[in-house]
């Protein structure tokens, strides 16, 4: 919504349903104040041109004229957001830090590991996704995008049983873990059932060598700032919005 038209919804009070919406639709589509007939207008927004007419004349304007006249004028008005972006851009100290990590990160994303992540996204169809404590949280993430796309994807995590992952793991293609560490035994678990069963391995993990990393067939190395990984769920780090965007621009370049 405009927020320059505003102030003609302050005075929907006394407005009936079909006219509200009527003055509903300019608000949110701005750009057709002066580019619509009333017989266009009443056509868009399923009323008659007598109702549009009852508005304009409730809201104070002898007709639609002079109505959307008047809304010409409002949207005239310099928007509240532009004098906002000129004041100073105030970062938080850390913003530098963050965007350098995400650079150390892509420096290890080459353009060989997004073809293969997009390859599978092209040509498989069924994804298993692991992830324990917060990295279960990520883990959904990429299953819900997934699933948007149209893939069949599964999230699982250490408080289903283990034979969920026996009973379905051959009915999956491939098996995507995310694991901050990639020593946590619950992942290696079922990523070691995977790999018996020929389930293809996609891991995110940090940059730190890790067992995980070594069963991968795709593997992700994210860079995080964080000493050890036991401190993993002790600080705030940008090891977490690094992967996703990590994640968000692997979909993008597999479905652009």
């Amino acid at each position: 919504m405009d927020n320059r038209l505003a102030t003609l919804l302050t005075r929907g009070a006394s407005l009936t349903r079909a006219e509200y919406r009527v003055l509903a639709h300019l608000t949110e589509h701005p750009l057709l104040v002066g580019n619509i007939t009333v017989r266009e207008l009443a056509h868009a927004t399923f009323v008659s041109t007598a109702t549009i007419m009852r508005l304009c004349q409730k809201l104070g304007f002898s007709g639609f004229s002079e109505f959307i006249w008047h809304c010409k004028q409002l949207l005239s008005d310099t928007p509240h957001i532009a004098a906002q972006a000129q004041s100073r851009l105030e970062l938080p100290v850390l913003f530098n830090q963050f965007i350098a990590n995400y650079q150390h990160t892509f420096q290890w994303v080459t353009q060989e590991k997004r073809q293969q992540f997009a390859n599978l996204l092209r040509q498989k169809e069924s994804f298993f996704l692991y992830g324990a404590g917060f990295s279960y949280l990520f883990a959904e993430y990429l299953t819900k995008k997934l699933q948007v796309l149209g893939k069949t994807a599964f999230i699982s995590g250490p408080g289903d049983s283990r034979n969920i992952f026996l009973s379905n793991a051959a009915r999956y293609q491939v098996f995507i873990a995310v694991s901050r560490s990639g020593e946590t035994e619950q992942v290696l678990d079922k990523a070691r059932i995977a790999k018996n069963v020929g389930m293809t391995i996609v891991a995110f993990t940090r940059a730190s060598a890790n067992t995980l990393a070594g069963m991968a067939d795709v593997h992700f190395a994210l860079y995080d700032e964080a000493v050890h990984f036991a401190a993993e769920a002790a600080g705030v780090t940008s090891f977490e919005s690094n992967l996703v965007l990590l994640m968000d621009l692997l979909l993008l370049e597999a479905t652009g």
